[in-house]
């Protein structure tokens, strides 16, 4: 008997290249949950999920715990727009800062960029009002990029772009990863998910344009800003993709937020 699997979906606009097709394409085998980054990492680590594009630095954490699903990921070459350090002061010059509830990884980022000594609260009021208080907001996603439209501050330092700037890497912000222990009676469908990522990037690829125009229909963003922070993306797993993650890992240890990095499978054949 044939278990339905439990997949949770990043409800923000960066993943909607990949869950686009995904959500056409899957069958009566797949059930969706949607949430932010944070919200699904603790529902895949908690039971709740089988499986879910989750906060990579989350999965290394979790690795004893989670199978890397080596097929797709969540990644950028260079500044992205939609991780962003909004700050009174240059990136530089920033000595406190309040950091999104919603993802795991670019607080982690914002660690090893800034180093050890500048202290990090739970962001809980407006942004705007935050910078009253602290140098910086660390922002992500959609919040992030509706932040940049409104100019909330002086300065704006994409991390993906700085993380470019000082390794040459792409920067893998998320994942995806199954929970290893998954009702056997879900291995059909977490196979059959994986193809669905493959071929879901494969017709992203394929047709942008379509998915520009569905995300312009759903999303509270103009068709050309959405081709433009498309362009910023990658979905793969590719070499490039696995060195980045590895060094970001890497860099995670050194700064005392990872104790252990795991090993990173290749990319999985399409």
């Amino acid at each position: 008997m044939t278990a339905r699997l439990r997949v949770g979906r990043i409800s923000a606009l960066n993943m909607y290249p990949l869950y686009h097709h995904l959500e056409r394409a899957a069958g009566p085998g797949m059930v969706f949950t949607d949430g932010l980054p944070a919200a699904l990492n603790a529902a895949v680590l908690d039971g709740r999920l089988d499986v879910s594009a989750m906060s990579s630095i989350e999965f290394a954490r979790n690795s004893d715990r989670l199978r890397l699903l080596p097929v797709a990921s969540i990644a950028a070459a260079g500044a992205v727009d939609s991780i962003q350090l909004f700050s009174r002061v240059p990136f530089r010059e920033v000595r406190s800062v309040a950091v999104t509830p919603h993802s795991a990884t670019s607080v982690t980022l914002l660690r090893v960029l800034l180093g050890p000594h500048v202290p990090f609260r739970p962001l809980t009021a407006a942004p705007e009002d935050a910078l009253r208080d602290v140098d910086g907001v660390l922002l992500i996603a959609d919040e992030a990029l509706a932040a940049l439209r409104r100019g909330i501050s002086p300065h704006a330092t994409d991390l993906a772009g700085e993380w470019r700037d000082r390794t040459g890497l792409p920067m893998v912000f998320g994942v995806w990863a199954a929970r290893r222990d998954a009702p056997p009676a879900t291995r059909g469908a977490l196979d059959a998910l994986t193809g669905l990522l493959a071929e879901a990037k494969a017709r992203f690829a394929a047709d942008p344009e379509e998915v520009v125009a569905a995300a312009a229909a759903r999303f509270p963003f103009p068709a050309g800003e959405i081709r433009r922070y498309f362009r910023r993306l990658r979905y793969g797993f590719g070499d490039e993709e696995r060195a980045g993650l590895a060094r970001f890992l890497e860099h995670a240890r050194r700064a005392g937020e990872l104790a252990l990095v795991p090993a990173l499978p290749a990319e999985r054949a399409a």
